[in-house]
């Protein structure tokens, strides 16, 4: 969590800047007094934090204080140790530091947060900060208000994806399947009673379980671009679709039988805490009682159980699994992946 939020402020690229310059002491400064504010936050936060990290006693500042200043505002604070005192704060703080040296393919992996980077002072700094970490403490917990509330569906768009193709064999199977069919005699017209049966898919089609992720990481544009998929699911021919929202839990599940019944979702989605698929996958396992097929929509940045993987497998081998993702390029999970183009 303390390195994670680094990256999400850009701590080490703005030290580098600092020695860049010749700013020796100031990098020294603002390297020990960016721990001292995240290990200081990350504790009152109720995160476990080593014993020998540094915190606010060391530079001679109480945790109060700390916990109001950003990095730049208590380094500013660190003038008055002496150059022996901040050098020796320095090498506790970054152990790594001295290693640097030896480091010779360096890159730049995490760009940092933008939030950050438009920042105009150190106290729009802080406030990223709190951000930052309200947003760590939602990793692992369901969604709550205001995030975990309805969640707005704008305007969809074109599905992206052919899913009368993705399902063309299973809806087939259906079709083909004599207790999914059924007779229907009628006249259409009464000018001929010599037409022969209408021919219509039976009570009982194949499955279609729908598993969307609406978990604090998928924005309103990635929420979009999922129920444009559901929408082109329906559209492809499956007659009943249970859609399930999930963060860390799965929520109350959503049946669409039409087209129309999109406008079930647009009011909202349950979710907006973390990314753990574990109770989505239980719950189509217990449920889908024949072959399925599930569809899972999400940005796969999720946070694994001992479990996760072991239900995927269970999954695949079970029923049709199409995994869509709307961030990562590849998955370490079995069925058909395919990511939505950017």
């Amino acid at each position: 969590m303390h390195e994670v939020l680094h990256a999400y402020l850009g701590h080490l690229e703005r030290a580098k800047d600092l020695m860049k310059m010749g700013k020796i002491e100031e990098a020294y400064s603002f390297n020990v007094a960016a721990d001292v504010v995240i290990n200081e936050r990350l504790e009152a936060s109720g995160f476990e934090v080593p014993w020998d990290m540094l915190r606010a006693g060391h530079v001679g500042v109480s945790r109060v204080a700390a916990l109001k200043m950003s990095a730049e505002e208590l380094a500013s604070k660190l003038s008055q140790l002496s150059r022996r005192q901040l050098f020796r704060l320095y090498k506790q703080s970054s152990r790594l530091a001295e290693g640097d040296k030896e480091v010779s393919d360096y890159r730049l992996i995490n760009q940092g947060s933008e939030e950050v980077r438009r920042a105009k002072d150190a106290g729009s700094v802080r406030r990223a900060l709190e951000r930052g970490i309200r947003r760590l403490q939602t990793y692992k917990d369901p969604g709550t208000s205001p995030g975990g509330q309805l969640r707005i569906v704008g305007q969809l768009e074109r599905p992206t994806l052919d899913w009368r193709k993705l399902l063309k064999a299973e809806l087939e199977e259906a079709l083909a399947n004599l207790r999914d069919v059924r007779k229907r005699w009628s006249r259409p017209s009464r000018k001929s009673e010599w037409y022969p049966s209408k021919i219509g898919l039976g009570s009982n089609p194949i499955d279609v379980y729908i598993l969307i992720d609406t978990s604090a990481s998928i924005d309103d544009e990635k929420l979009r671009r999922f129920m444009s998929e559901v929408y082109g699911v329906l559209r492809a021919g499956a007659t009943k679709i249970t859609l399930v929202p999930w963060d860390v839990r799965a929520y109350e599940p959503i049946e669409l039988k039409r087209e129309a019944d999109v406008e079930k979702v647009r009011r909202g989605l349950r979710g907006g805490g973390g990314t753990i698929p574990d109770e989505a996958l239980r719950y189509v396992l217990s449920k889908a009682r024949r072959k399925s097929v599930v569809i899972v929509l999400s940005d796969f940045e999720l946070a694994e159980t001992g479990e996760t993987k072991r239900l995927f497998r269970e999954l695949a081998s079970r029923h049709k699994t199409i995994l869509v993702s709307a961030g990562k390029m590849s998955v370490d999970y079995p069925g058909i992946f395919i990511r939505l183009a950017d």
